[in-house]
């Protein structure tokens, strides 16, 4: 049976709408309002068979205010709101069935305090529940203030009228407590399903992640084995090359075979080097240490592991940063960026001159290594002014080499920022920038 016609007056507030409890609140909403629509013409009905002439008129009334609530919904009035509207017209109820109707203290009366109790609780929380709980009670105070008898029993309904209209009434509170309690329930069941799915899906992740937790620390211990023996059976005889090819290079400066040859080894010994260096940090160092260095000595030191290289290429080497410039970072990362950054000066210039300097600005510092080779590539250059650590499909790695993408990364571990920029007359420069 398709019931979808009881949604159409709050279509959309649920469309607005994407909270589980929030959407049982509407449909109940429109529930009950559908339901008092019905009980509301069938009691005018009977009103107007047993000629309660003033009866009806409340009756008829409370159906207006039924067909207009129900146009209100229906134009989008927020369903918050429209709970709030619904207690009111119970708690008139209440005070019309007390104050203007003789004898109105009785059973249908007493329900609708219940009535506002639960729909307030149920629907707008616990601090209106026990706001309207208080105002719901207060009409039977001032009643008995008043001085009216109770009497020993309490009537059903209002006297004078059928059983049938009695019952009536009696079942339309009945049925709206139980379809407040039905949907509320059921969706309260409905979410604690929901959770508990949930909770037996994140212990199955849990133990998963356990379990590949102890799969990366085996992995890990595994790495760092390897890595020791790289280091150990790799670097040693590559150091042993670079040194006998650049004796060899020396005894025959006249060679270019041996001489390309040694410039070879010399580079792949120290890129290995440089790799191995930065790996074995990340594994030994949960964080970045940072201490005081003097920058002008640590380029020295770079510039002295380059000079043979840049002797045969006729290039000349500037440390133009001031002595006594200190800078607190990490001596092994900051290496690691400067050495590839020479290195790659150094490999695309010939002839000419690779100059480290220093700016410092107020809030900055930026260390500068500057060419007079051909120019950096423009798309190498965005990259590099860019916040990707990888570079794009558009970049073939060969042509920039694997040194770049270390010192990427490792400008981050370090808190510094690369700017690359064309000089005006040739060459490029690379900004390593600190800020204070």
């Amino acid at each position: 049976m398709n019931l979808s016609f009881i949604d159409w007056p709050v279509q959309k507030q649920l469309a607005e709408e994407s909270n589980a409890l929030n959407i049982a609140r509407i449909k109940v909403l429109s529930l009950t309002l559908h339901l008092r629509l019905i009980t509301t013409v069938m009691l005018l009905v009977f009103y107007i068979l047993e000629d309660h002439a003033f009866q009806t008129k409340r009756i008829g009334l409370l159906l207006v205010v039924v067909i207009l609530y129900y146009i209100a919904l229906r134009l989008g009035l927020n369903w918050k709101k429209a709970i709030h509207i619904a207690i009111l017209i119970f708690l008139a109820i209440i005070w019309s069935n007390l104050v203007f109707y003789k004898e109105g203290f009785h059973v249908v009366t007493l329900q609708y305090v219940v009535i506002i109790s639960i729909y307030a609780f149920y629907g707008l929380g616990n601090k209106w529940g026990l706001f309207y709980s208080m105002v719901a009670i207060l009409p039977f105070f001032v009643y008995m203030y008043l001085e009216h008898q109770l009497g020993a029993a309490i009537p059903w309904g209002p006297v004078g009228v059928s059983r049938i209209t009695v019952a009536i009434l009696l079942l339309h509170n009945f049925f709206f407590l139980f379809l407040i309690n039905y949907y509320f329930f059921n969706s309260f069941y409905a979410t604690i399903s929901a959770l508990d799915a949930r909770t037996t899906e994140l212990t199955s992740s849990l133990a998963f992640q356990e379990e590949s937790q102890r799969k990366l620390e085996s992995e890990f211990s595994h790495q760092k084995l390897l890595l020791a023996s790289i280091s150990h059976d790799i670097k040693s005889p590559l150091r042993f090359l670079m040194a006998t090819t650049g004796r060899l290079a020396k005894s025959n400066p006249d060679l270019p075979t041996i001489r390309a040859i040694s410039q070879s080894s010399y580079r792949l010994y120290h890129f290995m080097k440089n790799l191995l260096e930065y790996t074995q940090f990340r594994y030994r160092n949960t964080r970045v240490t940072f201490n005081y260095l003097d920058v002008h000595e640590l380029v020295d030191q770079k510039f002295a592991i380059f000079m043979a290289e840049a002797e045969s290429s006729g290039n000349t080497f500037l440390n133009t940063v001031s002595q006594g410039v200190i800078l607190r970072n990490n001596v092994q990362l900051l290496s690691i960026v400067l050495h590839n950054l020479i290195d790659n000066a150094n490999k695309v210039t010939t002839k000419g001159i690779i100059e480290v300097t220093h700016i410092d600005y107020r809030d900055a510092l930026h260390l500068v290594i500057r060419d007079t080779g051909p120019g950096m590539d423009p798309a190498i250059i965005r990259w590099l002014n860019s916040d990707a650590k990888v570079p794009g499909a558009e970049l073939d790695p060969e042509s920039f080499g694997m040194g770049l993408v270390i010192v990427k990364e490792v400008s981050a571990l370090i808190n510094a920022r690369l700017m690359a920029e064309r000089n005006k007359i040739q060459g490029t420069s690379i900004h390593i920038i600190f800020q204070k």
